[in-house]
């Protein structure tokens, strides 16, 4: 069984002979690598010597690796490379990959590399960066293999042969019609099954799933994992295919999706790893960190409004951070559910009333079991029956508040088009906080009475 490489050794190996200044022993041993494992060792290399090991790859090999790299590190070697040479590992990388690292440079830089390419390859990756990074025509490779529905499977055989396309270019074969419009897919194997002289018409499925070039790629990536397709035509207003979208180029949209997801929910900067310097994270952090104080503000400011309240039962303030805190996890799951969900295309228009509801049922019921729970601890813990009603409500309460705002705050946001990851946990827990704190401060205020003795 095939596993993947721990290059924590070849980091060791490589260090040492970079210590020695043995160059060409580190180039000859990163290039007898995997392309994809060639990147993970490059990445942990500092400026001079990546520049030094990569500049020393033939261009084939440099552009397979390059197109491994993430884009700070293709940057970088881009910009340290003479034009000459990343002309020439450019010329070597299919035009998707190439317009990747093209859009990342300055224009003066992307307008001279293009020019030392021959034309053909400079229209096809100028055509690809005219579109939206984000979006179909700007994920997907422009190297498609097309058949006319009038040829014979014989015929279609034998272009293949000629034409000798890479693997991934013949997932599907897309068929066209006489106007060059898509009409139709056909399998590779259904066409070597296929008697020589049947035309490819007859072969073909005419309903063949599309993308335009304007869909955004998160759409991309759910059209392929709905239907199990290993590409995905993307066409123009015409229906002229101009391209596919394969599916090695969505996992790294579904990886990237995920962790942008993932990073706003959490409210770090997207491209922030544990590699980074502490100074460095600290910083970004710092201001994603202060955004959040006015709530935390908010939050204690509630609680000042009940100084009395908290000075005469001093039995409350246990209590304070459970409530708040357990609507602020309740808060989070709903949330974290719902912003998922909204990813994927699972709550679409008109989907948001059963969410809710669906959300508000798990709030009622988790809000009976644990208000009774904690109910029962405040009596057994103080001795006080009306104080075990007080916060074995003001849970209940909270655990109700939670589920609304997990599933109204995101909604909200996707209707006013705003990310509904970037802010939704911010404006979430400080529902919970505000609501958990007024909850069992204002019913301890209003009953006070029977929990002073």
């Amino acid at each position: 069984m095939t596993k993947v490489l721990d290059i924590r050794p070849l980091l060791d190996e490589v260090q040492s002979l970079l210590d020695n200044n043995d160059i060409d022993a580190v180039v000859e041993l990163i290039a007898s690598l995997h392309p994809a494992d060639s990147a993970a060792v490059l990445y942990e290399l500092e400026g001079d010597a990546l520049y030094a090991v990569f500049s020393r790859f033939d261009p084939e090999y440099s552009a397979a690796v390059l197109a491994e790299l993430d884009a700070e590190n293709q940057v970088e070697l881009a910009n340290s490379l003479p034009p000459a040479q990343l002309s020439d590992i450019i010329a070597q990388m299919e035009p998707d990959d190439a317009a990747d690292v093209l859009s990342e440079l300055e224009p003066e830089q992307v307008e001279a590399t293009l020019a030392a390419l021959p034309d053909a390859e400079s229209d096809d990756i100028q055509q690809l960066l005219a579109h939206e990074e984000d979006s179909a025509g700007g994920l997907m490779t422009s190297s498609v293999i097309t058949l006319r529905d009038q040829m014979t499977a014989q015929q279609a055989i034998d272009m293949l042969r000629t034409l000798r396309p890479e693997e991934e270019s013949i997932y599907y074969l897309f068929v066209v019609d006489a106007g060059e419009r898509l009409v139709g897919v056909v399998s590779l194997r259904a066409l070597v099954m296929a008697p020589a002289h049947q035309t490819v018409g007859t072969i073909m499925d005419p309903n063949v799933l599309t993308a335009h070039v304007d869909t955004d790629q998160e759409e991309c990536a759910r059209l392929l994992a709905r239907y199990d397709l290993l590409a995905l035509p993307v066409v123009d207003d015409e229906r002229h295919i101009v391209g596919m979208v394969t599916a090695d180029d969505i996992i790294d949209v579904i990886e990237e999706e995920a962790t942008e997801d993932m990073y706003r929910l959490a409210n770090l900067p997207q491209d922030e790893d544990v590699e980074d310097s502490l100074l460095r994270s600290s910083r970004r952090r710092l201001f994603w960190l202060l955004l959040n104080l006015p709530t935390a503000i908010l939050a204690g400011w509630v609680v000042s409004r009940f100084d009395g309240t908290t000075a005469k039962v001093i039995a409350l303030v246990p209590f304070m951070p459970i409530v708040a805190g357990m609507g602020g996890n309740a808060g989070i799951q709903t949330l974290t559910l719902i912003v998922r969900s909204l990813a994927l295309g699972e709550v679409q228009r008109g989907d948001g009333l059963r969410a809710l509801a669906r959300e508000m049922g798990i709030g009622v019921i988790n809000g009976l079991a644990f208000g009774a729970v904690i109910a029962l601890l405040g009596f057994l813990w103080k001795g006080n029956l009306m104080l075990g009603v007080v916060v074995g409500t003001a849970m209940l309460a909270n655990l109700i508040a939670a589920p609304l705002a997990g599933t109204l705050v995101p909604l909200t946001l996707k209707l006013l088009r705003v990310d509904p990851a970037l802010a939704s946990g911010v404006i979430v827990t400080t529902v919970t906080d505000v609501t958990g704190y007024t909850c069992l401060l204002g019913l301890a205020t209003l009953l006070i009475s029977y929990l002073v003795r």
